[in-house]
């Protein structure tokens, strides 16, 4: 195997076709495609000016390949969110994408784009950074070498769709009835 030199740094707004294209990997891999709705323009105002969440970019030390494009050059990214928990004491960082490149997996890059994740929330207090991640993702192994830890008496559940829907409307009903 190559080695391959690569930096990583803080994702800015030219990146965010890359971002885009990075994310919707990651979602055809996890079969969530459908789910992808983002615009450029919402990756824009929620990253960048709202600054709801922070990337980071693996790329190419040398900028990528000759004739490569900008896009060629970035191999990878993560993207994290601050939440807060109520009767904590700073935030927690959520890690909610890790991708890397197929090409370039086994180099290294997930690692340090992990470890610039974590830099982070050194720099902001948070205690933790959680993540979710499904049962079935090979992942699950190199986040448990980062040091993660699972809690296995904790499940994540969702509320979406028509039963957010309906949930949502039967509490407008339960006030109207209670008003």
């Amino acid at each position: 195997m190559r080695p391959v030199s690569f930096r990583v740094r803080a994702a800015q707004p030219p990146d965010i076709p890359v971002l885009m294209r990075l994310k919707r990997l990651l979602a055809l891999g996890e079969d969530s495609l459908h789910a992808l709705r983002a615009t450029e323009a919402d990756w824009l105002r929620d990253g960048f000016i709202e600054k709801s969440f922070t990337a980071f970019v693996a790329e190419h030390a040398d900028g990528g390949m000759v004739d490569a494009t900008p896009d060629d050059a970035v191999i990878g990214m993560a993207t994290c969110s601050q939440r807060v928990i109520t009767g904590w004491n700073g935030p927690v960082l959520l890690l909610q994408d890790l991708f890397v490149e197929s090409a370039y997996r086994e180099h290294g890059v997930a690692r340090a784009l992990m470890a610039r994740v974590a830099a982070l929330a050194c720099d902001l207090g948070s205690p933790i950074i959680e993540l979710t991640v499904r049962a079935d993702n090979p992942a699950q192994n190199f986040y448990r070498r980062a040091g993660f830890q699972p809690i296995p008496h904790c499940l994540t559940y969702v509320l979406a769709g028509p039963a957010l829907t309906a949930l949502a409307e039967s509490g407008e009903k339960d006030l109207a009835l209670a008003g």
